[in-house]
């Protein structure tokens, strides 16, 4: 009997045989629309069927057998992801409108003053033949799998049905669809749970991340842009399609409601336009009614995520003028069903006390296929009337809520066109307009910052995200100071200005006191603070008076660049060594062969470091300068081959007498990569990577197998609980190869090898490890303080810097980290044979720059960033996240500088 495999295969041939033959092509003219296999003749069972995935490739496919056989579905691929995957969008309208699709883009370009702010008879056209154009992502966290599923569904009822209301969508909505952000974690996910279903190991968790380098946090990338995806998905954002309405599809947790719809809960942010919150609540409440009506239960919102913060990818269309909606429902095992067990109706159970959840985790990841308890949230209210009370929920069940929620979003937009198209008019309108108390530009002095070439990098992230902004051709004055030739300035009365301010300005995170005005405050969501300029080191200003009309400015059209090069010709050569792009110079340079020397010395008051460097072609030595940024002036002629011991009294260079001299070489380095798929050594493996530093990642059997020092000078251990690293993931569900950790085994490989001469780095809580199992003199003071005492989810804090230590070298004095409830240090009696330094620390007052931080005056005065000598070994503690997410430029340096002061001197 044939399989339904084979009979989709020859019913396509068959297809495309009658097909060729009435047309009397040789070249195959695809069926029909309605000839269009369904997914489930495609794949050969139903989306969402039990145990059974889509993988991406085979998503791929259908879709662009779709796209080829009906006029109602554009593919583009947009490029390659990280693994080189296909990254697409489908365009999905009426036959009439994909004809004309580059007429309607144009008008949805208009609409958003691209160009220039529409005339009347153009604005009249928006509003009246215009679409409303709909952006629905999806799958950006791999394991929230079930839109990626849905998305085959969707598109075949688009494509193929004739219904009053997919006619009345396709008429009035132009539908963009990502069916994955994360192609190559679908990809990931699918393969490891293919490997593992129906096997004593069908739970166990994915031992890497599942994008190759940042995993979930992904979605955090949405205005760093340091990921392929992320750069992709803006440019159709906002330099492309401009879409009204944006709507990302994810999946939370198994325990709660079923499903979270806009609108979501306080605090608001003040740069976001009312209307983008009220038309947040009119889809969300759209897509509630739908569910409602289909009788779905556990619909809830006004829940859990708060509207103030830039981290949830959709919601950063909010600063964009867009109406940026996020969808979560409840998550079963990847394709298999779980069950809950029921709760009793109007009783609510009392509050888990901490130590239960994590008891239950335990029990429940060492007994996957147990029922879990019941649901906790149980009391019907206006923003979830139906509670969920338990029961089974599995992937078909996702694929359904979403395939609701997608089309009454679609209907909506479709029934709401005109107002729709309207209002976002009127709002980019008063965007242009700005505010008159408001700022009317800000300011960015290349020549003015500690790093120039920062300026620079700052200016193109914020262009990928749609800003536009200009350079001044000649001096001016704003604000009664003058500013140089070359100023970048980002005027306010454009359509992204929200945008730009926000990303800029100081974030003051709003209280709310649910209980009253004598109630707590309650704590954020997540991170409070994202201020680019700040993270990446830049001194922006804000100018409130107009520009002067002598201030030419030119309007740029692409990415700047700062201009590096060589003066000069010689054998040697030097350059400022500042900020992390000379880090990359560096790497570059010595793997052509140079060495290099690097010395500080006060100048002006200040601190400053020096790069001496000699042995590498002249033209390699133009090249490197020219792709780094990075500006070099000739030196004294010094033969390749040259072993002169550069002392202070010889310094061959016309400068202060340095302080102290340091031979910099490549460092053998090591980043520790655990079982337990650990975003943070994601992040590293990205910056290292980026500017150029070679590493090894090594995993527990590595560490075990001891002799660490004859292979590696430094060893990163990423942030992550000691426990995690010691022990890993141990339940029975794991599969053997993944479980545990370092052990007692790999702890004294990491003592022999700092007891060897090598440096351990540790980051964020894995600092913990070192305090309580070296004996150094440090305390972790953070340890032990209760969320009432101390918190901060993710706060821009000040620090100081000892920039004499070669550590510290090229650092300002002071500058701003990043702080997300990691540890901070005081320093307490050591060992005749140590010597503990502080490399970084909290100012005594005004430590908070951007965000919220609970307890700020625990941290004040004391230590972010510690070395301790051990001799020969050393061990450099980061309390503050020196790489956090790739967006703290401002204190790369600090970690770069801890890597090469781990190798011998020669």
């Amino acid at each position: 009997m044939m399989n339904s495999r084979a009979r989709l295969a020859l019913y396509l041939f068959l297809s495309v045989a009658l097909s060729c033959a009435i047309t009397g092509s040789k070249r195959p003219v695809m069926a029909e629309a309605e000839q269009l296999p369904t997914p489930e003749e495609f794949l050969g069972f139903r989306v969402g069927a039990e145990k059974k995935l889509a993988r991406w490739d085979k998503i791929v496919e259908y879709l662009n057998i779709v796209a080829r056989s009906s006029d109602r579905v554009k593919l583009r691929e947009l490029g390659k992801t990280t693994n080189g995957n296909p990254f697409i969008a489908l365009e999905i309208s009426s036959a009439e409108t994909i004809k004309n699709l580059d007429h309607f883009k144009q008008l949805e370009r208009k609409l958003y003053f691209q160009g220039g702010a529409p005339g009347e008879r153009e604005r009249e056209e928006i509003f009246t033949s215009g679409k409303a154009v709909v952006l629905v992502t999806c799958n950006i966290h791999s394991t929230e799998i079930g839109s990626s599923q849905m998305v085959l569904e969707l598109i075949h009822r688009l494509a193929t049905e004739d219904s009053p209301v997919v006619k009345k969508i396709l008429d009035n909505v132009i539908f963009v669809l990502v069916p994955s952000l994360n192609p190559d974690g679908q990809i990931i996910v699918t393969d490891w749970y293919n490997k593992n279903v129906d096997t004593e190991f069908e739970a166990s968790p994915l031992p890497w991340l599942y994008h190759p380098y940042i995993g979930h946090d992904n979605n955090r990338d949405m205005y760093m842009f340091t990921q392929k995806e992320s750069q992709m998905t803006a440019r159709l954002l906002w330099h492309d399609w401009f879409p009204s309405v944006w709507l990302d599809e994810h999946q939370q947790g198994s325990q709660g409601a079923r499903i979270f719809v806009m609108p979501a809960t306080d605090p608001i942010n003040q740069n976001v336009h009312p209307l983008i919150y009220r038309w947040n609540g009119i889809f969300g409440q759209s897509q509630a009614a739908a569910l409602e009506a289909e009788g779905k239960e556990g619909i809830i919102y006004n829940s859990t995520y708060t509207n103030f913060w830039q981290g949830a990818m959709a919601w950063s269309g909010w600063w964009h003028n867009q109406i940026g909606l996020l969808t979560e429902v409840a998550s079963a095992r990847v394709a298999s069903t779980i069950e809950q067990r029921k709760a009793v109706s109007g009783r609510a159970a009392a509050p888990m006390p901490e130590e239960d959840f994590q008891a239950q985790n335990r029990r429940q990841m060492e007994n996957p296929n147990e029922p879990l308890s019941p649901p906790r949230d149980i009391t019907p209210r206006t923003e979830y009337p139906r509670p969920w009370l338990g029961g089974k929920w599995s992937l078909r069940d996702i694929v359904d809520y979403e395939l609701i929620a997608t089309m009454a979003l679609l209907e909506t937009a479709a029934d709401q066109r005109e107002q729709l198209i309207r209002q976002i008019y009127e709002v980019n309108k008063a965007t242009i307009a700005g505010s008159k108390s408001g700022p009317v530009a800000i300011l960015i002095a290349p020549d003015r910052q500690q790093d120039s070439r920062e300026a620079f990098h700052l200016v193109e992230r914020l262009q990928m995200g749609g800003v536009e902004v200009s350079r001044a051709d000649g001096e001016f004055e704003a604000d009664g100071k003058m500013y140089p030739a070359g100023t970048f300035v980002i005027p306010m009365n454009q359509v992204f200005a929200r945008y730009a301010k926000d990303m800029i300005e100081k974030q003051t995170y709003p209280e709310v006191r649910r209980g009253g005005p004598n109630s707590p405050p309650e704590p954020p969501y997540d991170v409070t603070a994202w201020s680019l300029g700040m993270q990446m080191g830049v001194e922006t200003v804000f100018v409130n008076k107009p520009l002067p009309a002598e201030a030419k400015l030119s309007k740029l059209n692409d990415a700047p660049k700062p201009a590096g090069g060589v003066s000069g010709t010689s054998t040697s050569f030097s350059f400022i060594y500042q900020g992390p792009d000379s880090a990359r110079a560096i790497n570059r340079l010595l793997k052509a062969g140079a060495r290099i020397i690097l010395a500080s010395y006060p100048d002006q008051g200040a601190q400053r470091s020096t790069v001496l460097f000699y042995g590498a072609p002249q033209k390699e030595v133009e090249s490197i300068a020219l792709n780094t940024g990075v500006t070099m002036a000739a030196g004294p002629r010094i033969s390749s081959n040259s072993r002169e011991g550069f002392t202070k009294a010889n310094w061959p260079l016309k400068q202060p007498k340095p302080q102290s001299i340091a031979t910099i070489n490549a460092p053998r380095l090591g980043l520790y990569q655990s079982w337990t798929s650990n975003m943070d050594e994601g992040w590293t493996r990205w910056v290292l990577e980026q500017y150029d530093f070679a590493y090894t990642n090594l995993h527990n059997s590595d560490i075990r197998a001891g002799k660490l020092r004859e292979k590696f000078d430094a060893i990163i251990l990423p942030d992550q609980q000691p426990r995690d690293i010691l022990s890993g993931l141990d339940f029975k569900a794991v599969r053997p190869e993944y479980r545990g950790g370092i052990g007692d085994e790999g702890l004294a490989a990491l003592r022999e090898f700092v007891r060897d001469g090598g440096t351990l780095i540790a980051l964020g809580a894995s600092c913990d490890l070192a305090i309580d199992k070296f004996p150094i003199p440090v305390r972790d003071l953070k340890r032990g303080l209760t969320r009432d005492q101390h918190f901060a989810p993710g706060t821009i804090v000040r620090i100081q810097v000892d920039n004499s230590s070669q550590i510290g070298a090229g650092m300002p004095s002071e500058t701003y980290g990043f702080y997300n409830n990691s540890p901070f240090f005081s320093l307490v009696e050591g060992f005749s044979s140590q010597k503990a330094s502080v490399i970084a620390r909290y100012p005594n007052s005004d430590i908070v720059a951007s965000g919220w931080l609970k307890g700020e005056d625990l941290m004040a005065g004391r230590a972010a960033v510690v070395s301790v000598e051990m001799n020969p070994g050393r061990i450099v503690l980061f309390g503050l996240r020196p790489q956090h997410r790739a967006q703290t430029h401002a204190t790369f340096p600090l970690l770069f500088n801890a890597i090469y002061s781990s190798v011998e001197q020669k």
